[in-house]
């Protein structure tokens, strides 16, 4: 991955369209589906149109939203996932035999877009699945797979458009509440805390954000990192290092860009010592440019410091 884009997914803290104060639906204006994607799925047996009307219905029955003209919200839908796939069966029982039937597995994004008075553009992405037995043991009929991948899609929309409510909901939390979701059992709403967190860059949930670093979902710890980094708190240096030893040579890459992202001495010697220590070419490499990336920014703001100083009277 470019380092620029393994940045950038680090630190991603996505700005939610708000709703109004009264509590009304938030008007949609145009559902797009993506036909690239689409074309590249042909378990999805649904047009463009019918699954436009299924993102309708899905996001109606919330009564959060309602798509009609004239809406200045966009959404726009890709299938990143649709395929037939082995699962456990939903409830063990040691009295039969271990066997995986296949389901239809389908995983879908919703990236929701909203130009603002001044032409910012704000975004909120959410992710959903589900996967709906196919019956393929039991039947032969090809009407019977299709039928689970159209239910499978339902449900992942339904899913990920729970996740847009769910993250408008955390946009009207305060910072304590927020910081209290960190510590929830479920993975979606610690990552969307982190979200909202990351988009306030306040100071004082650094301790709290450095804590779920170590988050046994790994989404939610990368989340996590990329708050720090949207945040700029030095404190978080020392804990990102700690991630590195705990993570595959071809996940580091992102983390010593995001240590490189802070900045400091602690930063700098780490990644210089890393660059040519490593045990892995491809822990080097990386290392090398973010270390490069920190002394790039680092003449920048000494030049920017110095020129400032020239300018004053």
């Amino acid at each position: 991955m470019h380092r620029a884009k393994s940045l950038a997914a680090l630190a991603i803290a996505a700005t939610a369209c708000k709703p109004s104060s009264s509590g009304r639906a938030l008007a949609i204006g145009t559902l797009a589906i993506s036909e690239a994607a689409l074309a590249g799925k042909p378990e999805i047996a649904e047009s463009s149109e019918t699954l436009r009307q299924q993102l309708r219905s899905a996001l109606e029955g919330t009564g959060r939203f309602a798509v009609r003209d004239g809406g200045t919200l966009r959404i726009q839908l890709d299938i990143d996932r649709a395929q037939r796939t082995l699962a456990p069966p939903a409830a063990y029982d040691p009295a039969k035999p271990f066997v995986e039937h296949e389901v239809a597995d389908v995983a879908v994004t919703l990236e929701m877009t909203s130009t603002g008075a001044q032409g910012d553009v704000e975004r909120l992405v959410a992710e959903g699945g589900a996967r709906v037995p196919t019956n393929a043991d039991d039947s032969l009929d090809p009407g019977a797979r299709h039928a689970a991948f159209s239910a499978a899609v339902e449900g992942a929309l339904r899913d990920a458009v729970t996740g847009l409510a769910a993250q408008l909901d955390a946009r009207g939390k305060t910072d304590d509440a927020l910081l209290k979701d960190l510590s929830s059992a479920d993975a979606r709403v610690r990552d969307y805390a982190i979200r909202v967190l990351a988009d306030r860059r306040s100071p004082a949930a650094v301790p709290q954000l450095i804590a779920r670093l170590q988050d046994a979902n790994p989404e939610v710890a990368r989340r996590a990192a990329g708050a720090l980094i949207a945040i700029g708190d030095r404190r978080a240096v020392t804990p990102l290092i700690e991630m590195t030893r705990h993570r595959h040579a071809e996940d580091v890459g992102p983390i010593l860009y995001a240590i490189a992202s802070l900045g400091g001495a602690e930063a700098e010697a780490f990644l210089f010592t890393l660059e040519s220590g490593a045990p892995d070419e491809e822990t080097r490499r990386a290392a090398r440019g973010a270390y490069d990336d920190l002394v790039r920014r680092k003449k920048e703001d000494a030049a920017r410091l110095s020129q400032r100083r020239r300018a004053r009277p």
